[in-house]
């Protein structure tokens, strides 16, 4: 059963054949970007098979990652599409990907006449918000430690198909430093991270497979209010 079957199995039969005529599948490549900042949404995916990070960045040009998402999650800029206004973060395919996308205002259109959809949006909505609460908590309260540890425990099986660079600009600090707090975790005698991130991860040979030109859409702008820093 694929992952867009099982999330229509939430809603009742009627309403699960008005979503299956609705979205369709659409391959995104990697390191294409299914949302450009300063950009208004207008499709909301869920991802069949993949991996996608959201983020921005600061003037310096340093990226800030504010999460990933995969198999079974929906993906888009959130915030953006519920206040219809240009979206301050970016989206990236860090795999070659396959989503099922729905156009705007056709999917406005679904949820506002579907009993089963609204309720289900607004599960989502719910999971969404306790996961950004979590987000910024990690990162006005913990330090740079804490939020790797809270990473592995939360999402640790993605690390293997993640870079150093990728996790780092999760975590909110450098590769190098990434590196060194890897190590201090392991020396005292916590071999879960090593396990969880046991092998290298050569950034240079992933981002050269990606498609010349890429990175030149990336944004320029920090994401302020997206939950990174």
């Amino acid at each position: 059963m694929t992952e867009f079957e099982r999330f229509l199995r939430q809603l009742p039969a009627d309403e699960a054949d008005r979503g299956r005529r609705l979205f369709r599948p659409v391959r995104v490549e990697r390191g294409e970007l299914f949302v450009r900042q300063g950009d208004a949404p207008n499709r909301v995916a869920l991802v069949e098979h993949g991996l996608f990070r959201l983020f921005g960045a600061d003037e310096s040009g340093a990226e800030r990652t504010l999460a990933f998402r995969a198999e079974g999650e929906l993906v888009c800029a959130y915030s953006a599409v519920l206040r219809q206004e240009p979206s301050r973060i970016a989206i990236e395919a860090l795999e070659p990907s396959e989503v099922m996308v729905a156009e705007r205002p056709a999917y406005d259109d679904l949820v506002a006449e579907s009993p089963g959809w609204q309720q289900l949006i607004a599960k989502l909505t719910e999971a969404l918000y306790v996961r950004l609460d979590q987000r910024q908590s990690e990162l006005l309260l913990d330090d740079a430690g804490t939020r790797y540890q809270r990473f592995l425990a939360d999402q640790g099986a993605l690390a293997s198909r993640l870079t150093q660079r990728h996790i780092a600009s999760y975590v909110g600090v450098t590769p190098e430093a990434l590196s060194r707090i890897r190590r201090r975790l392991i020396s005292i005698n916590d071999s879960r991270p090593g396990a969880a991130y046991r092998r290298e991860h050569d950034d240079d040979a992933r981002d050269g497979n990606r498609s010349s030109g890429s990175r030149s859409n990336a944004p320029a702008a920090h994401p302020g209010g997206e939950g990174t820093r």
